[in-house]
């Protein structure tokens, strides 16, 4: 029974594994560079619990509050506000966010809008 137990969860840690795998080639390298990027400049406002999401689901609703399921954004939008800052959020300089580091966050934050201007 053991050796039944310890197969199942050696099958079940490498699903995961492959799942993981398959999620991150879903992104293109600049998305996961965005995503990189997002982590280390944006995440920390805007968790499912942070600053940034719970004033963005004050002001949008739930649906729109937590920006990495979003599927409205486009990619001058998200430029506009992280440079020039909106409501609570402070706009944010090229020392704190490069250019390029930017662009990477809105290649990733636009990933899931096939409308998004690129």
């Amino acid at each position: 029974m053991k050796l039944a137990d310890a197969i199942v969860a050696c099958i079940w840690i490498a699903a995961a594994g492959f799942a993981l795998a398959a999620e991150a080639q879903a992104l293109s390298a600049r998305q996961e560079e965005g995503l990189q990027a997002y982590r280390a400049h944006c995440r920390y406002c805007h968790l499912e619990h942070g600053t940034g999401t719970m004033m963005l689901e004050r002001r949008l609703g739930k649906e729109n509050a937590l920006l990495e399921q979003r599927t409205n954004l486009e990619t001058g939008y998200v430029r506009a506000v992280v440079r020039g800052g909106l409501k609570s959020m402070p706009a944010l300089t090229r020392v704190e966010v490069t250019d390029a580091e930017l662009d990477a966050i809105a290649a990733y934050l636009t990933r899931t809008n096939p409308q998004a201007q690129r």
